[in-house]
């Protein structure tokens, strides 16, 4: 494991346990162990660590995307999409798990409504000059988002066989509503 790894899975597993403002260098660097100068050769500081990570899980849930409607969102095969979102949140539970319940990561839940308008978007192009386009694909994100924070929240809860036709009947009414 190279420390730049090490150095971020220790930090995911201090943001789990405490307070992102009670995360320093010095701590990392003894948990790792790194030297604080292979430290900052990677990260300029904490926050700088928290924001890789962030963008690697943007950046895996966008891929699932890439790869399930190979550039064409229109046309994507939703079910498919969804079962394949389900097993990436799955692979990277704890993290997300921190980001969206153990302490709540507002910039992380953002790139993630982001990243799901723009899906929203391209699967919906025709949608884009309609009064309320925004405000809808706003709800539309806010609404994926909570669904799946109340599986992570609540998983012996939630059957997600289930759910996913829901998401689909969700999205499909706001593209109807636009």
């Amino acid at each position: 494991m190279n420390a730049k790894y090490a150095i971020k899975k220790q930090f995911m597993k201090e943001y789990i346990r405490k307070n992102f403002q009670d995360i320093t260098v010095k701590s990392l660097c003894a948990a790792t162990p790194t030297a604080r100068t292979t430290f900052y050769s990677y990260f300029d500081n904490t926050d700088e660590v928290i924001r890789e990570i962030e963008d690697e899980l943007i950046r895996g849930l966008v891929a699932v995307s890439e790869e399930t409607s190979a550039g064409d969102l229109h046309g994507m095969d939703f079910p498919l999409f969804m079962d394949k979102i389900e097993n990436y949140i799955k692979e990277n539970w704890t993290y997300i798990y921190a980001f969206l319940i153990c302490q709540p990561n507002f910039r992380f839940i953002r790139k993630w409504k982001d990243a799901i308008k723009v899906n929203f978007s391209k699967r919906y192009p025709d949608k884009q000059q309609i009064n309320n386009y925004d405000a809808v694909s706003e709800i539309l994100a806010s609404s994926m988002l909570s669904a799946y924070t109340f599986w992570m929240e609540h998983p012996d809860q939630v059957n997600t066989s289930e759910i996913k036709p829901l998401l689909q009947k969700i999205l499909d009414s706001l593209a109807t509503f636009i």
